[in-house]
């Protein structure tokens, strides 16, 4: 344990750690569903309401204990306190989520993915506190503690908006459907009849597996922000028109 010269910053570093570990959960979440479905399905809908109670948890269940609890306490040890938060983290979730919708159905659909989430809080937690480096830092630059609120609203625009941006073929079917959309939007007028549909797939990944296959097919689709009809033969467009909504 770090020494005792240095103030921990317990809701600083709290809130930065969980905010860190509901994160990486959804990014390991969106995985998930891209290697079983072929991309993700309602990730939007899943990062909203989970993002809602992690906080409210955090609120509820974290930051009393935090601020209590002696953190020279062989418990806050790295190699131990993950494993304590991801058991806290089963018990917050069964206790919030069980009460308010008296569901064991969905309490155990998402139940490993909260007990995902208490583990990656306490060994980010736990590693911060042990680093004397940061710590000196933040007590002699305080004003640096502006980024752990930040941190959601920086972490969201940066998986949710640069890099989709950036790349948008590589990432397309890991992002939610709002961001899909925007992609689909951004990718498709640039194909026109007589390009090969390879190089359409490729862009979009994932995007026409129900309705081309080998090169042959088609689909006709309306969208929130376009609608299209496409025929694919032998690799090649044959017909592609484009109406794109305001």
């Amino acid at each position: 344990m770090t020494s005792n010269i240095f103030k921990i910053p317990k809701q600083t570093f709290g809130f930065f750690s969980i905010t860190v570990a509901w994160t990486a959960t959804m990014i390991i979440y969106a995985i998930f569903q891209a290697l079983k479905y072929g991309k993700a399905q309602e990730s939007g809908v899943i990062i909203f309401w989970s993002g809602l109670f992690v906080f409210i948890a955090w609120a509820i269940f974290i930051i009393l204990p935090l601020e209590k609890l002696n953190h020279s306490r062989k418990i806050f040890d790295r190699k131990l306190f993950p494993f304590v938060t991801g058991l806290y983290a089963a018990v917050a979730y069964s206790l919030l989520v069980g009460g308010l919708f008296q569901s064991i159905d969905l309490l155990l659909s998402f139940l490993i993915w909260a007990i995902i989430i208490g583990v990656l809080f306490g060994f980010t937690y736990s590693t911060l506190i042990s680093s004397k480096t940061l710590l000196a830092l933040l007590n002699k630059k305080p004003f640096l503690k502006i980024f752990s609120p930040l941190s959601p609203i920086i972490f969201l625009a940066f998986f949710l908006w640069l890099l989709p941006t950036l790349f948008p073929s590589l990432l397309f079917r890991f992002m939610p459907d709002e961001i899909q959309n925007q992609i689909v939007l951004r990718t498709l007028p640039k194909f026109r009849k007589g390009d090969k549909f390879s190089k359409l797939e490729n862009s979009l990944p994932g995007y026409f597996d129900e309705w081309v296959l080998d090169g042959n097919g088609g689909v006709s689709s309306s969208g929130p922000l376009l609608d299209y009809e496409l025929n694919v033969k032998n690799d090649t467009i044959q017909k592609l028109v484009i109406k794109i909504k305001n």
